[in-house]
């Protein structure tokens, strides 16, 4: 799990630390113009005017709409312990906590809503189904509250939304499928919830650059079309999705960042995790992987990290991975390897942090012992009959002579 904390700030990091919070509301509602075609969905219109006391004066129409929006939402806040909302009072929604104002994508003369940042608030409550009416939204937070149900179907509105951030909250049901239809969507971090059941195909159809799914409770296998994913950043992590990793991942020519640990994947690693050559971290640990590491994995000259670690592997490790040109951290422990080629007996850098523990290697130390050895390390592996399933581990042996052998004076065996 350090390892899968390290992973994860990494993948925060590489896609948010170049932004401030400050100027990515104006980033993301500029560089993608309001663009509404035929066909385009109409906007969600919920005859808010008659909610709104006449007298009240806004500074245009927009933040007329942002007001009755807010104010509903408002009204699904169950506790707001940290007062973060304490100040949503008054057409002055511009100047209300969280609440980020930028001018018009298609208009420079108007102000409208360009962000709501509610993160770290320990609000409790629900989405409101008027949060469609904020069509020029382009960044979404709310991570690490308390909210829960569902994600409206008016979120599909929000035309230019480019980040949505709703992690470390209360959320249920099965995957929130109205994110499909956000069509300007390109960061899409639902960790740390409890959705569940199976993952659409068309989550990678969409022009996503960063998908982070942990945390949750995914139980199906992962489709089969994840080499269209344009993404940089995808995260798997600590779900219950099964089967083996689909082959077309090889495709996916822009992947940073790719984390399937903690899960119940089955079957022989994929040779073509080796064509991911742009790829910098690969964590495959904690699942049901059997055989050997796949030749191509030599082939990941910009990889920094490795993890297989806590799977069925076995076999020989090879030294044209210990030898990959940044490699910084190989963690395979807690498999059933029995060799190491050369130069993977010893570290070939300063600074590699080199994971062998808990494998079948002669004369290494924290080795398993031969009893569960055995049945492993000369297991054989066709890789084209196991399939997507799963092999249950041997039972160990048991020793034909119970005294310890080549003691010089052994105890009598009771």
């Amino acid at each position: 799990m350090k390892a899968l904390g390290f992973i994860l700030f990494l993948s925060i990091t590489s896609i948010i630390s170049s932004r401030s919070l400050n100027n990515a509301f104006t980033a993301a509602i500029t560089r993608r113009p309001l663009v509404r075609t035929k066909d385009a969905k109409p906007l969600i219109d919920f005859n808010f005017e008659f909610g709104i006391n006449a007298r009240l004066i806004f500074p245009n129409f927009r933040l007329k709409k942002a007001y009755f929006a807010l104010q509903e939402w408002k009204k699904l806040i169950l506790s707001d312990p940290d007062n973060m909302i304490s100040n949503w009072d008054g057409v002055d929604v511009c100047s209300y906590n969280g609440v980020f104002c930028e001018k018009a994508p298609d208009d420079p003369n108007l102000k409208t809503v360009a962000g709501i940042d509610l993160n770290h608030g320990n609000i409790e409550g629900q989405l409101a189904p008027h949060l469609g009416l904020l069509t020029d939204l382009s960044v979404f937070h709310i991570n690490t509250n308390r909210f829960s149900g569902n994600i409206p179907s008016s979120f599909s509105s929000l035309a230019i939304l480019n980040e949505f951030d709703i992690s470390n909250n209360q959320f249920s049901g099965p995957f929130p499928s109205v994110v499909l239809n956000i069509p300007r969507l390109k960061y899409l971090d639902i960790r740390f919830n409890n959705f569940e059941g199976v993952l659409p195909p068309q989550l990678f159809d969409k022009d996503l650059d960063a998908i982070f799914l942990n945390h949750n409770r995914f139980s199906s296998t992962i489709p089969e079309n994840i080499g269209h994913s344009k993404a940089s950043v995808i995260v798997f992590a600590d779900n219950a999705f099964k089967g083996c990793i689909p082959k077309s991942i090889g495709q996916m020519s822009n992947l940073d960042e790719v984390i399937f640990a903690n899960n119940q994947l089955s079957g022989c690693v994929p040779e073509e995790l080796g064509m991911l050559g742009n790829t910098k971290v690969l964590d495959l640990s904690n699942n049901k992987f059997v055989g050997k590491i796949p030749g191509g994995f030599g082939n990941l000259k910009g990889v920094e990290m490795i993890d297989v670690g806590h799977n069925g592997l076995i076999g020989t490790v090879m030294e044209v991975i210990c030898t990959l040109p940044n490699l910084v951290n190989f963690t395979f422990s807690d498999n059933y390897f029995d060799g190491l080629e050369g130069k993977c007996e010893k570290p070939v850098k300063p600074g590699l942090v080199f994971d062998c523990r808990q494998n079948c290697l002669p004369d290494k130390p924290d080795q398993k012992d031969k009893n569960r050895c055995l049945p492993m390390v000369n297991r054989v592996i066709d890789c084209k009959s196991v399939g997507c399933n799963f092999l249950p581990l041997p039972k160990p042996s048991k020793p034909s002579n119970p005294c310890p052998p080549k003691a010089p004076k052994p105890p009598p065996c009771s």
